[in-house]
């Protein structure tokens, strides 16, 4: 079986550099609608792998902005966020501008006399109507149910997006902001070395790994919406039981669940919990065989086959875009090893059916419309 989704991942590469290249046209409209708008704080609202890059994204944005960023589900805002300060910004994102959900979260802060602005990747956008403004994520038409380079690709767009309205703003300079792209090419240019190295340990894990029922990803720090993503990915195309945990929450009770059944996943991205992600292995280990740790070799004393060490950049803003690549690897390989195209949902009406989307004038309900 031969999916789209291996291809997306290959190409995130290409689509980041793309952003980051032609950020001030991307940005623009943005930009001049905000560029003299009071704001101290902005939500970022989005569901899924919206929801998830937006969280990869906050760390960076905080740090550069000097105020707080707020990641919520649209729903969540819309249903029962006070929001006090009324010099709010509010960003809908939805890769596939569909999401009724965002919308409704968008409709919200407009009441309400906030700014919005909507992201999306598809240019005729159900979101873009309930914003002021819309922005383009130029990551092509990603004709996959589980998006991948729409993960980073969104990521990076709202990096851009506040980046450039930073600079108009004064609150940062041309050359810090030429410092953190420098950084994001160092880490967008390993990607390829990640993939590679990615697609060689699945193969070592796979036979193991194909009957698990129950699977879990655990992680720390700014690799958190990785741990987020990554469930979702697997969960998305795998369609066993997945769950996704911050390692310190795991530690406060959810240890208490692992059998020899459980299959985990370790994000251990460089910082003062990769040790403890090791000692969390070596305790685990003896309750389950089925231990991935997925890291960089400094620290590791003694590896696994069943372990990706693999030189990481480890960045603690932008290497989410690495730390993502395993994991999506996973998601695309093993349902094609169980018979599963990872491209196509379980049911491609479901979001119809159920209500969750706009799906008047959609004729491919897994990514955004073909442009014309």
């Amino acid at each position: 079986m031969a999916s789209n989704m291996y291809n997306y991942i290959c190409e995130t590469p290409v689509v980041l550099k793309h952003i980051i290249e032609n950020r001030k046209e991307i940005a623009k409209e943005f930009v001049e609608k905000f560029k003299d708008y009071e704001i101290d704080q902005i939500y970022v609202l989005g569901s899924g792998t919206s929801y998830h890059a937006g969280l990869s994204a906050k760390n960076y944005l905080e740090e550069l902005l000097g105020m707080k960023v707020i990641c919520m589900y649209p729903t969540q805002f819309e249903r029962s966020e006070k929001v006090f300060n009324k010099k709010t910004l509010v960003i809908g994102m939805s890769q596939g501008g569909q999401s009724l959900s965002t919308v409704a979260g968008l409709d919200c802060a407009k009441a309400q006399g906030f700014g919005t602005a909507g992201v999306s990747a598809n240019r005729n956008a159900f979101i873009f109507e309930h914003a002021d403004t819309k922005t383009l994520i130029e990551v092509g038409n990603e004709k996959c149910g589980a998006k991948t380079k729409g993960y980073a690709g969104t990521t990076v767009t709202l990096m851009m997006m506040l980046t450039e309205l930073a600079l108009a703003k004064g609150i940062t300079t041309e050359e810090k902001a030429a410092a953190y792209r420098e950084r994001m090419y160092k880490v967008i240019d390993n990607l390829g070395n990640v993939t590679k190295a990615a697609v060689q340990w699945y193969g070592r894990i796979k036979e193991e790994f194909l009957p698990a029922k129950r699977i879990i990803v655990v992680g720390y720090d700014g690799m958190y919406a990785d741990v987020l993503e990554g469930a979702l990915k697997i969960l998305e195309t795998v369609r066993q039981g997945v769950t996704g945990y911050d390692i310190e929450e795991f530690f406060h009770g959810i240890y208490n669940s692992i059998t020899d059944s459980a299959h985990v996943f370790y994000v251990g991205s460089k910082g003062d919990y990769k040790p403890r992600t090791l000692k969390l292995i070596e305790i685990l280990s003896d309750w389950t065989p089925h231990n991935y740790l997925i890291a960089s070799p400094d620290g590791v004393d003694r590896a696994s086959d069943k372990d990706l060490l693999v030189e990481f950049t480890e960045d603690p803003l932008f290497s989410a875009w690495e730390y993502i690549i395993p994991l999506q690897i996973v998601a695309c390989f093993a349902p094609e090893d169980l018979g599963i195209n990872p491209d196509i949902p379980k049911d491609p009406n479901f979001h119809r059916r159920i209500g969750s989307k706009n799906m008047e004038g959609v004729t491919n309900p897994y990514g955004v419309e073909d442009e014309k």
